[in-house]
């Protein structure tokens, strides 16, 4: 089948949302469907995505996540995109992701009412807007927002990757019947253990003989790390060997001068943005991995990377990361540093548990997690729908 996605994000960035809808891109294509991406004009182009780009403004440069009134003023131009390539392209399904995504969409159902469409949710948009503080809790806007998400989520049949959100959908209104959790994945081929590359090591400055502790993603407050370099600067009063290693944006010079201020500028190795496909030899570096994640709602796309590599991984206790992980990692207390730090001095005082945990996740992450399993869940509703 012909399928048009609707992404309305700089893709392709090197980051979560980005890696899901890569990954299933790809899961896609090897069942057989040719695909066209309608995306912004930022972003780099990805080997064997067939990309449509739209105009962009000259002073727009955001390639973090989060809510942008420039994005607003974006949409007509990725909308005419999408439509002109529905005309070339003819696709019998149209896919699109985020909210926005979804509002293209629907207006794209106006010229094209016979063929399929599905919006792909990966969060909730009015949490996301009071995460990076778009708004006030409870203002006119916050309500005007709420309105529109649920407006939104009962415009189309809904894929979506955890249990979480399927009840949040449901509190939206939406139909068990239009919702199907199809879960989140991660490439076990390309994330895999692998041996320790002593020259990458030497060239960061990272030594084998200590504990090492990994993080990879946003440098964002809703991301709760805040709370985990608070962890990472208790951990290191106690294990003052401990080496501490953040992959990610942006913010980098906020939170070195937070680890100044902590004490511990010269523990934590930031590595800035890394090419996804250059991400596993980096986790190989470490033993132990943290997913500080704060918000109730959204998935948590590192986990899965983690759990694949078979690191060991420790996170906050929240619904969506006990649904990724199982009993494949430990989790502390939500939202508490002090437990945080507890669980990662844990794993570095028990490294054979800390292997035990992370085979465990491995094997999870094989059986139940592969993206060749996501693509054919989304296959099957798009067979049935």
């Amino acid at each position: 089948m012909k399928i048009l996605m609707i992404a309305p994000t700089p893709f392709f960035a090197d980051r979560g949302c980005h890696v899901r809808i890569y990954e299933e891109i790809k899961a896609l294509q090897q069942i057989g469907h040719e695909i066209i991406l309608c995306t912004y004009s930022l972003g780099k182009d990805m080997p064997g995505v067939k990309t449509a780009r739209c105009f962009n403004f000259p002073w727009y440069r955001k390639l973090t996540a989060g809510p942008s009134y420039t994005k607003i003023f974006l949409l007509p131009f990725l909308t005419y995109t999408t439509i002109i390539t529905a005309i070339k392209f003819n696709p019998e399904i149209v896919h699109a992701f985020l909210p926005e995504g979804a509002m293209i969409a629907k207006i794209s159902k106006i010229f094209f009412p016979k063929k399929k469409y599905f919006y792909d949710m990966q969060g909730s948009l009015a949490g996301e807007c009071l995460q990076h503080k778009f708004f006030k809790p409870g203002s006119l806007r916050h309500k005007a927002m709420s309105w529109l998400e649920r407006k939104i989520s009962l415009w189309f049949f809904v894929i979506t990757q955890s249990k979480n959100l399927v009840k949040h959908l449901k509190s939206l209104g939406v139909p068990a019947g239009k919702i199907a959790n199809v879960k989140d994945g991660v490439d076990t081929n390309i994330f895999q253990p692998l041996d320790y590359d002593k020259n990458l090591a030497n060239q960061l400055g990272v030594d084998k003989n200590k504990p090492r502790v990994i993080y990879m993603g946003l440098l964002e407050k809703y991301q709760g790390v805040d709370l985990m370099f608070e962890a990472f600067a208790a951990v290191a009063k106690q294990k003052r060997k401990t080496q501490f290693i953040v992959i990610g944006y942006p913010n980098i010079k906020k939170y070195q001068q937070i680890c100044r201020d902590l004490g511990i500028e010269d523990r934590v190795k930031f590595l800035g943005k890394i090419d996804y496909s250059l991400v596993p030899k980096y986790l190989a570096l470490a033993s132990v991995a943290v997913a500080p994640k704060i918000s109730r709602s959204e998935g948590d796309g590192k986990l899965y990377n983690y759990m694949a590599m078979g690191l060991a991984v420790v996170t906050f206790n929240r619904s969506v990361s006990r649904e990724i992980l199982g009993d494949a990692g430990i989790y502390a207390e939500f939202g508490s540093a002090s437990d945080l730090t507890k669980k990662i001095i844990w794993f570095i005082d028990h490294p054979a548990k800390a292997k035990q945990f992370g085979r465990k996740a491995r094997q999870r992450a094989i059986s139940e997690l592969s993206w060749k399993a996501v693509g054919k869940r989304i296959n099957q509703v798009y067979l049935k729908k």
